[in-house]
């Protein structure tokens, strides 16, 4: 259990062949906690299942394009 106790924000996950889905999937077994983020709605109903999978604690938008929406994200987290 290599990550026990630590958490990870994941982002980029569009669906299971993702390398973000396969970074996940393997800090999940090496027991850290998760949240992901996704960018619009249409991204969201795609993760917020991947999420449920591997047990993620929350998601979270974030538009890494847009400061605003970075910083909401942050503010999102740090409540989480």
């Amino acid at each position: 259990m290599l990550l026990k106790g630590k958490k990870a924000l994941i982002f980029g996950v569009a669906n299971k062949k993702s390398i973000a889905y396969g970074i996940a999937k393997q800090f999940k077994e090496h027991g850290a906690e998760l949240a992901f983020s996704y960018v619009n709605d249409a991204i969201q109903k795609r993760v917020e299942p991947i999420s449920e999978e591997l047990g993620g604690a929350f998601t979270f938008q974030c538009d890494v394009q847009s400061d605003e929406s970075i910083a909401a994200s942050v503010a999102e987290v740090k409540e989480q």
